[in-house]
């Protein structure tokens, strides 16, 4: 069993402003721990070849440094870095992907992930990964179900049917991000996971399911990747091709739609998507920020010292040219500064 990880770097981070901008989205950035997103994700998906290809990396265009740097800085090698001239969402990954690994990576299967989420249990999801390998081998496109801690409201939820191997069962159906009352009725019945957006599947698995569902999309990916070209050591995507491939997600494009899909689950990693500010970690003692009669308060900086007094439940965000002030319960909202600032014309902030 080969398995090529593909790790999706497209993320632009708006509820983590301001720290997370266009030039340094949060998966650049060290939100949980002493290394970034981006370098937790390769580094889970690491085990010096013995199941694990060297990362393909699919990121935005003016990334391509970023990544470089952020690879040598944990000593791994890319197999390859695509960059996309334009964003065109998930599905346009997974085929560019699917394409690259029939390609280059004979017989392996792709394992395509986010590259802005936090996982505790590396090796557990390794091993959630080689549970779901046998059914990919045989066609599935597989995804991964989390196991809920509560009734999350913020993701989407995949409902399990009949089990196909042991942990992996068909997929019943996805739901969209539910209500409150709607997501305490899946915890109470079970068999209903958290969609985090990761995908393994065999390239010519994911090729018939796009030829079937979204030809397009596959045609599109196909000939841009056919037609790159070299760029800062990475391979650019050909911008006119790819900018007029149709923009869709994966889950949308494929999963909704074809009879192949299988979930390995309950996945239980301390899986986030660091999706706010609410699930990043303070900064470390050593940043030297102050608190007095204050408590349940994150506090982060890139630079400037915080001192709080007699303050609880917020968010307090500092960098050279802004300041964020959240209640942790409205750290969802972020965004709408962001759509603020751009209705503003501020580029400078974003």
């Amino acid at each position: 069993m080969k398995i090529q990880p593909v790790i999706m770097s497209g993320g632009s981070g708006t509820r983590l402003w301001p720290l997370s901008r266009k030039a340094r989205p949060k998966q650049f950035l060290n939100l949980v721990s002493d290394k970034s997103l981006f370098q937790e994700t390769v580094l889970r998906l690491h085990d010096g070849g013995e199941i694990f290809s060297a990362p393909l990396i699919i990121c935005g265009r003016g990334h391509a440094q970023l990544v470089a740097d952020q690879l040598a800085a944990i000593g791994i090698e890319a197999a390859d870095i695509i960059l996309e001239p334009c964003p065109r969402n998930t599905a346009a990954v997974a085929a560019v992907a699917a394409a690259w690994v029939a390609e280059n990576n004979d017989g392996a299967l792709a394992l395509i992930a986010p590259a802005d989420h936090h996982v505790e249990d590396a090796a557990g999801f390794r091993r959630a990964a080689a549970a779901g390998a046998k059914a990919a081998e045989e066609g599935a496109i597989v995804t991964f179900g989390i196991k809920p801690t509560h009734p999350h409201t913020g993701y989407g939820y995949i409902q399990s049917a009949d089990e196909l191997s042991r942990g992996v069962y068909r997929v019943a159906s996805f739901r969209e991000k539910p209500d409150a009352k709607t997501a305490a009725d899946y915890l109470a019945k079970g068999g209903y996971y958290w969609n985090a957006g990761i995908f393994l599947y065999h390239p010519k698995a994911m090729l018939d399911a796009f030829a079937a569902h979204a030809p397009l999309i596959a045609e599109g990916a196909r000939k841009a990747l056919a037609a790159s070209a070299a760029e800062n050591g990475a391979r650019l995507l050909d911008e006119r091709i790819f900018s007029q491939t149709p923009s869709d997600s994966i889950d949308y494009a494929i999963m909704e739609k074809t009879d192949k899909a299988a979930v390995v689950a309950p996945v239980d990693v301390g899986w986030s998507d660091i999706g706010s500010w609410s699930e990043a970690a303070s900064d470390p003692e050593a940043a030297g920020h102050m608190m007095v009669d204050s408590e349940n308060v994150t506090l982060r900086s890139d630079g400037p010292v915080i001192g709080v007094v007699g303050v609880d439940n917020l968010i307090i965000v500092a960098t050279g040219d802004a300041v964020l002030v959240a209640r942790k319960d409205k750290a969802q909202e972020v965004r709408a500064l962001v759509d603020e600032l751009k209705r503003r014309g501020r580029e400078d902030l974003l």
